[in-house]
């Protein structure tokens, strides 16, 4: 996707934000963010998974978004020969809100699980009926209000979704504790940000030793 250096400044006031870390593992081409959430995400009650359709604020920890670069499915001998199509950055199942799940404070209360044996071998995790709200999982609010805190409180132009998005995974997976997502993003892009915050401040070294 193509960008100006009007967005880079976007990415840069967000990556400068105090509750962003981002990090990019050169070697395994893995670009990941750790934002700092610590705030109650309020749901909206449409979940499939909800019993009561009740709104509820969610205490989240942490929101972490990931995504690696296709090169790292290939042998470095056959880079060289890869297209256009074949080279993109691979965020599938990449993303979490790490949340708690006590049902304490007002926070989620996800109810008793299913055993494995119960669910007859199914993966994902299932909810015995009555027991609890359900899941976070499917709920449009969870969402649409992580993405407003970025927005809010991490300096996250809404320009910037272009390059940086989430959406539950299609497999609909949620455990005791997180939510899982699928991550949309343009990882050339960051590095092209971080590119020239690094020469930023390499610019601001030398014009203080000179």
């Amino acid at each position: 996707m193509t960008y100006t250096q009007a967005h880079i400044e976007l990415g840069k006031k967000f990556l400068q934000n105090n509750n962003v870390n981002f990090d990019y593992d050169a070697e395994d081409m893995r670009i990941s963010f750790g934002i700092d959430v610590s705030d109650k995400i309020w749901t909206s009650g449409d979940s499939i998974w909800s019993e009561t359709k009740a709104k509820k604020a969610v205490a989240v920890d942490s929101l972490s978004l990931s995504a690696t670069h296709s090169k790292m499915h290939y042998s470095k001998d056959d880079w060289d020969s890869l297209t256009a199509e074949d080279l993109y950055w691979s965020g599938g199942l990449d993303g979490y809100a790490y949340y708690d799940g006590s049902g304490k404070d007002g926070t989620w209360n996800d109810g008793e699980e299913y055993t494995l044996e119960e669910k007859g071998g199914l993966i994902n995790g299932m909810k015995k009926e009555g027991t609890g709200d359900g899941y976070i999982y499917t709920d449009d609010g969870f969402v649409a209000n992580l993405e407003n805190y970025l927005v809010e409180k991490c300096d996250f132009d809404k320009a910037l979704f272009d390059y940086l998005g989430f959406e539950y995974s299609e497999q609909g997976m949620q455990s005791a504790g997180a939510v899982n997502f699928d991550v949309d993003m343009d990882g050339d892009f960051w590095l092209a940000v971080k590119e020239d915050m690094d020469e930023e401040q390499l610019k601001l070294q030398a014009k203080a030793f000179a």
